[in-house]
């Protein structure tokens, strides 16, 4: 079994980092910066403040020169310690319990099963990167440009024609499941009907022999989270609304056509020449319900899961019957994002609690940026309130532009 760290103290009690097998520099960063895996809002930690590494059967912890230092069973730490079951690993004002008991002298039918699928993962690794330079689906394969967790994207050309385009390529992985496979295609699917300069155009989406693939537009630029985090500090309020309203705009075209995108977060929204957005990632993609092609899906599953940092509760909680609110949500999380520099919430939930999402509360943008106008904050606050939220992305839009002429922006 992985390692695990449960909190016993600080604002997410109880919430519980697995920490899976790391090599070379695939080090698990800890810190409040966006771009940790584990992200836990604190005000006294660094923005990367250690990082953990499985390897080998070591569990092992090291601070990164944070401002406030961290702590092993209550000894400040500089270079690499192991960790054993029950240390106490202290961050800021979180405490975290390490949950790594000793393997059993017999080898169990599920740590063979953990064992293989990290085999596999890199099998599937290996036979994604074999495509480049072959042709699949009438698409010549030139480089890979993403690699994540379940798919790969890759720089391509149509065969015939020689026009540029992007291909997403579903990894061969068992915890792929077919329910996976048919979500990624109906993605595709409702996603090329929406036709708006604010969303990146789909193609075509389909199966080729045993791959899973997406055609879309190739686009040059960088994603959201990318951007802020070279930044390093909160994005120009004129910059973050005008990033926001195009996401918004791109949202309302979505509601308009009974679609809810439900994927709304930073890196999802790519920035452009000229500050120009487009938002990406079409595998959540849903007509509303009560269209006539809707179907029920779910979102925490399998290797498809929304990130509750940046989620709506609903989302969260009861995936099936999010709506256009929960784009709302999404849009103001990411507004919240680059006015801060940093997520609205903690990366994790309790597995078994998913209804806590309901108690979480943003703070006031203002204490980390004095530059953000009160009527910002205030559409800030309703966008992601639970019970009062603006009904459509169009109509945080309005709020939006209104709270902005009235404070000279």
């Amino acid at each position: 079994m992985n390692p695990r760290l449960r909190v016993e103290v600080g604002r997410q009690v109880d919430f519980e980092f697995e920490i899976p097998p790391t090599e070379g520099d695939e080090a698990v960063w800890l810190g409040r910066g966006a771009f940790c895996k584990i992200r836990i809002s604190d005000g006294q930690l660094s923005r990367r403040h250690c990082q953990f590494t499985f390897e080998n059967g070591r569990f092992c912890v090291e601070d990164l020169g944070s401002r406030n230092g961290t702590q092993v069973n209550g000894e400040f730490i500089g270079d690499k310690v192991q960790l054993q079951h029950d240390d106490r690993v202290t961050v800021g004002s979180h405490e975290l319990v390490v949950i790594h008991p000793p393997p059993s002298s017999k080898r169990t039918g599920s740590a063979l099963a953990e064992l293989g699928t990290q085999e596999e993962e890199e099998e599937a690794r290996r036979q994604a990167a074999g495509l480049v330079g072959r042709r699949l689906a009438g698409y010549m394969l030139e480089k890979v440009v993403f690699d994540g967790d379940t798919s790969v994207i890759f720089r391509a050309r149509d065969a015939e024609s020689g026009n540029l385009l992007a291909l997403k390529v579903l990894k061969q992985l068992s915890k792929v499941t077919v329910e996976d496979q048919n979500r990624f295609i109906r993605g595709a699917k409702h996603s090329s009907t929406l036709r708006h300069p604010n969303f990146v155009r789909v193609y075509k989406g389909g199966r080729f022999e045993d791959w899973f693939f997406v055609a879309m537009e190739f686009v040059r630029g960088r994603n959201l989270q990318e951007v802020v985090e070279r930044k390093g500090e909160p994005l120009e309020v004129p910059l973050a609304l005008s990033i926001v309203r195009q996401v918004l705009d791109a949202l309302q075209h979505a509601f308009e056509q009974d679609i809810v995108f439900r994927a709304v977060r930073p890196d999802n929204v790519i920035v452009c020449e000229g500050a120009k957005v487009k938002l990406t990632d079409f595998d959540l993609v849903k007509p509303l319900a009560g269209r006539h092609d809707a179907q029920v899906t779910r979102v925490m599953d399998g290797s498809l899961r929304v990130d509750p940092a940046f989620s709506a509760p609903e989302l969260i909680a009861y995936p099936v019957v999010a709506d256009q609110k929960a784009d709302v949500f999404g849009a103001g999380a990411v507004l919240y994002y680059m006015l801060c520099a940093a997520a609205p919430f903690g990366a994790m939930l309790p597995a078994d609690k998913l209804t806590s999402a309901f108690d979480r509360r943003i703070g006031d943008p203002r204490k980390v940026n004095p530059a953000v106008p009160e009527g910002i904050c205030a559409v800030l606050r309703q966008a992601m309130s639970d019970y009062e939220r603006y009904n459509t992305p169009g109509d945080m839009r309005q709020a939006l532009d209104e709270a902005a002429a009235a404070a000279g922006l």
